[in-house]
């Protein structure tokens, strides 16, 4: 195997600077970290150092894994996993994928910088003197959110990667009754970042009349009670950190975290973050061993490959479960305390296991009853994606991976940069070894499997590979199966596979949601606030015909929150006329 150093203590390193009683910082410059070679007594010290034995570390942390996958594998840095949680810094102000991306003011600086008085801008301006107020201690590099006499560190930004529309901010509350005179969880900001509508309010922190619910007797469990704010630590850390070491709920209520150490950083990186304040920061982010499972003793054995997970050796169900574990509308069992799978009865979070072990379904991991669903009780109006691919014929066959599913990786490359999705965007055919470039704008990410079989049996792989020369025979292929004209790289999308197969019900299940079941439930499945049903959204209506064409002389709804309406009955009464029992197009009505 290449073999590449783990930078520890002061053994390699010029300078090495404590930040906290067990953490090294190495100062290790970017793109440094190939063709080196592994101190495994070094490593085994330092991991005994930091949790009493080296079995104990279990992870190890991304900049580890890349010092000898980097050469492959470094474009993971680039994801927007890698970019997910964040350590606020000053000198990332305003970069995408490091920094807070907060720009109403229009500054060369971002808005705690700018000192931003969150009143004066729309959202907030009923909130008068009360509304957050912004700030940044350049002498400590921190950023902190005021609200009303709390001022509030703002400990990690969530989200804020090139082409991300928002960001959200997660802050350590002052409180009366700890030891530390903070809140032992982190809880989500009353307000979040928005690039196209800017500043906007989020719930917990204010009554009715705009008044803060929170002063300076603040005590930890009035943080927790119900109606406070949303507490970060309890219902999303396991899914946004690197591994949970511990995770408990206090006397006060708060849920108490406690993740893996980060030994190999780079001080300028923002992707590790002091999560507990306690000086040391921890493997947080979705990072290499958050897919792959623990690494330290797949490092400590000397690249062992039995120690470590490889998800394109497993199962296409097995691979998929991987995702899954975040991607899913999760609670803990048996006592669904936490909102993701977690086994809360003896501390212990799934993991992706080698293939050399037993696998343990994700299942034996999750709670039931975070999901609601549409009036057909099929799909989940509440969903994550992972919900809805197990009811997929993704999910469900057996012509994918090793025999299995067709693994999430079969669409998304989750070591590869920030375009949409992380889409593949190319594909090599297992049989032939030809690659074909992809995209969903022009079918070739689904055609690049599809072709030569059921509506496009007349498709060749080749042909997909060659889109240019073919694109006239491949659209008149694809417009019989679709009756639309083969467009797909305009507004409307026009016989686009994910137009029709991933509407805002069906995702990732890629069903074609009927307009008959917008004319079926309109009196069934989910309501809104006030109690009243809010019906059944389809894809022909939801994907073009609300807000893109008027083609039916009804008129639009750009933008629905209901489909009980009046148009909405309209609307299904024509499109069922082609897509339903006796439809001119498709006449079948098909069960998802």
């Amino acid at each position: 195997m290449r073999k590449a150093t783990v930078v520890l203590a002061a053994m390699l390193l010029a300078s090495a600077a404590m930040a906290g009683p067990n953490m090294v910082r190495s100062h290790l410059p970017m793109g440094t970290t190939k063709n080196m070679s592994v101190d495994l007594t070094g490593l085994s010290a330092r991991l005994t150092a930091l949790y009493g034995s080296p079995a104990a570390a279990s992870y190890l942390g991304a900049d580890v894994c890349l010092a000898c996958h980097g050469d492959d594998k470094a474009t993971w840095r680039n994801t927007r996993h890698a970019q997910a949680l964040r350590r606020p810094m000053g000198q990332w102000t305003l970069v995408d994928g490091k920094g807070v991306i907060a720009n109403q003011a229009h500054g060369t600086k971002d808005d705690f910088m700018m000192g931003v008085d969150l009143a004066t801008v729309g959202s907030f301006s009923a909130y008068g003197a009360n509304a957050p107020k912004l700030s940044y201690d350049a002498a400590t590099d921190k950023y902190y959110m005021t609200i009303g006499a709390l001022k509030c560190q703002l400990v990690a930004t969530w989200t804020g990667s090139a082409g991300q529309d928002g960001q959200r901010y997660i802050l350590r509350v002052p409180v009366t009754d700890t030891d530390t005179k903070f809140s032992k969880a982190l809880y989500f900001a009353p307000a979040t970042y928005s690039r196209s509508q800017g500043w906007m309010p989020a719930s917990g922190w204010y009554d009715s009349s705009y008044t803060p619910k929170f002063g300076a007797s603040t005590t930890s469990s009035q943080l927790v009670a119900a109606g406070g704010p949303s507490s970060h630590t309890k219902n999303c850390v396991g899914c946004h950190v690197t591994g949970v070491r511990s995770i408990s709920i206090d006397a006060a209520g708060e849920a108490v975290f406690q993740g893996f150490y980060a030994t190999l950083y780079n001080s300028n990186d923002p992707d590790y973050v002091d999560y507990n304040g306690d000086g040391n920061l921890l493997l947080t982010g979705i990072e290499c061993e958050a897919c792959h499972g623990p690494g330290a003793q797949h490092v400590l054995g000397g690249g062992d490959i039995s120690k470590i997970v490889n998800p394109a050796k497993l199962t296409g169900a097995q691979s998929a479960e991987i995702c899954g574990q975040c991607h899913i509308r999760g609670k803990s069992v048996p006592a669904g305390t936490y909102a993701w799978p977690y086994h809360d009865d003896t501390g212990s979070m799934w993991q992706p296991q080698p293939v050399n072990t037993a696998w343990i379904p994700l299942a034996s991991f999750q709670g039931t009853g975070a999901l609601s669903y549409w009036g057909d009780g099929v799909l989940p109006s509440n969903p994550r994606p992972w919900d809805q691919y197990m009811l997929s014929a993704h999910g469900q066959t057996h012509y994918g991976q090793n025999g299995s599913s067709e693994p999430c990786s079969a669409c998304h490359d989750p070591h590869d940069k920030q375009q949409v999705a992380q889409l593949n965007t190319s594909i090599t055919d297992a049989r032939s070894g030809l690659v074909i470039a992809t995209s969903p704008e022009n079918d070739t990410l689904c055609l690049a499997c599809h072709a030569t079989h059921g509506p496009f049996a007349n498709i060749t792989k080749a042909q997909v590979a060659d889109f240019a020369t073919n694109e006239e025979a491949i659209g008149a292929v694809v417009s019989a199966h679709t009756n639309h004209p083969f467009a797909p790289e305009r507004i409307m999308g026009l016989s686009r596979c994910t137009t029709c197969h991933m509407s805002s019900t069906g995702g990732h299940t890629w069903f074609a949601t009927k307009p008959q079941d917008t004319l079926t439930y309109m009196n069934s499945g989910v309501k809104d606030s006030k109690g009243n049903y809010v019906g059944y959204p389809n894809a022909c209506a939801n994907s073009c015909h609300n807000s893109l064409v008027n083609i039916f002389g009804l008129g639009l709804d750009p933008t629905p929150s209901t489909w009980t309406k009046t148009y909405d009955q309209n609307l299904a009464n024509i499109l069922v006329t082609y897509y339903g029992p006796g439809g001119t197009w498709w006449n079948t009505t098909p069960t998802p």
